[in-house]
C-alpha cells in the first residue's frame, strides 16, 4: 500500500467537492484546526473551498477553507441518535 501525498489528497478532495457541488450534496469537513464544518459547498477554487454552514455554531456563515487545511471531506449524514 502506498502513502498518499498531500498533493494527491488535495486533488482527491477537489474531485469530491466538485461532485458534491454538482449533485447538491451536503458535506462534513474536518480541518487541521480541529474545526468541524456541516456545510453546503458554494465554490470549488484552485486554492480554497467556499462553504456555507447549515448547522452548528457557525450556522448561516460563509467560510473559505484552504485545501491543505482539510483533513476530511465526506457526505453529511444526520445522526439517528440525535433526532
Amino acid at each position: 500500500m502506498t502513502t498518499e501525498t498531500v498533493k494527491e489528497k488535495i486533488e482527491r478532495f477537489k474531485l469530491k467537492a466538485e461532485f458534491f457541488l454538482k449533485e447538491d450534496i451536503r458535506a462534513f469537513i474536518k480541518d487541521v484546526y480541529d474545526n468541524y464544518h456541516f456545510c453546503d459547498i458554494l465554490l470549488v477554487g484552485e486554492d480554497w473551498l467556499l462553504i456555507h454552514h447549515f448547522k452548528g455554531s457557525r450556522m448561516g456563515e460563509k467560510t473559505r477553507i484552504f485545501w491543505p487545511d482539510i483533513i476530511e471531506i465526506s457526505e453529511y449524514k444526520e445522526r439517528e441518535d440525535l433526532k
